[in-house]
This record gives structure tokens, C-alpha cells and sequence, in this order.
């Protein structure tokens, strides 16, 4: 599989919400950062079970329709730079947002072994408050 397919079946299993295919993507030893001031970020995380609980969860409990839409990528060697769209409506004020995103990725052994997130976190804060 392709490190560009790798990082693909991450946002296919998010998006049908297929925790066991996320799992069996991420690297166990892995390193993720979101972006200093989206509402989820706590420094990087080092396992794959710390990104289900301190993200997808959250996510899946505070938006109606959170979707992380890639759009473009660029591949070079064993990364991947994947630029897309957050969506969704914040279940606590009903306002909608739409955030470009920009996610780094890095694969080792067949799995996603880092993570690295840049958005207009503002966008998203504004929907949430």
C-alpha cells in the first residue's frame, strides 16, 4: 500500500467511524499534535488510544457532521502533506464552520507514526462559543 493510500484509509475510517480500522492504521509509537489553539489540543499524544479518546470522541460529542475533508496532497519519500476542510456545526451554539486545514503526516512501518495539524483554529472557537 502506498504511503499515500495509508494516510487516505486514516480519513475513510473517521469518516465511516470505524474505530478498528483506525486503530489498525496509527503506529503504535506514535507522536500527534494538533494545532496549539484547537479546542482539543493537550501537547502530543503518544498512542493511538489517547487520539480516539482526547479527539475523536470529543469531536463525535460537541458537532453534528464533523467531517476532515482532504482536497490536494503532496507525497515526498515517507510523507505526506494532505490539505483540505473541517466542517461541521457546533452541537452547543448550532453555528457552522468551515476551516482549511493542513495535516503533515509520516509513515513507518505501514502506519501512521506522526501527526502534525495546522488550522485557522479561530474558525472553529468562534462556532463553539
Amino acid at each position: 500500500m502506498s504511503v499515500l493510500h495509508i494516510v487516505q484509509s486514516f480519513y475513510d475510517a473517521v469518516s465511516r467511524g470505524d474505530v478498528d480500522a483506525i486503530f489498525a492504521v496509527l503506529h503504535p509509537q506514535l507522536s500527534w499534535t494538533e494545532a496549539e489553539g484547537f479546542p482539543y489540543y493537550s501537547g502530543t499524544w503518544t498512542s493511538p488510544q489517547e487520539v480516539v479518546e482526547k479527539l475523536l470522541v470529543p469531536l463525535g460529542r460537541d458537532w453534528d457532521g464533523f467531517s476532515a475533508t482532504p482536497q490536494d496532497h503532496i507525497e515526498c519519500g515517507d510523507r505526506v502533506a494532505m490539505f483540505g476542510v473541517y466542517a461541521g456545526t457546533a452541537k452547543a451554539t448550532g453555528r457552522s464552520m468551515r476551516a482549511e486545514f493542513a495535516h503533515l503526516w509520516s509513515v513507518q512501518d505501514g502506519k501512521l507514526a506522526s501527526f502534525k495539524m495546522y488550522a485557522d483554529t479561530l474558525l472553529v472557537d468562534r462556532a463553539m462559543r
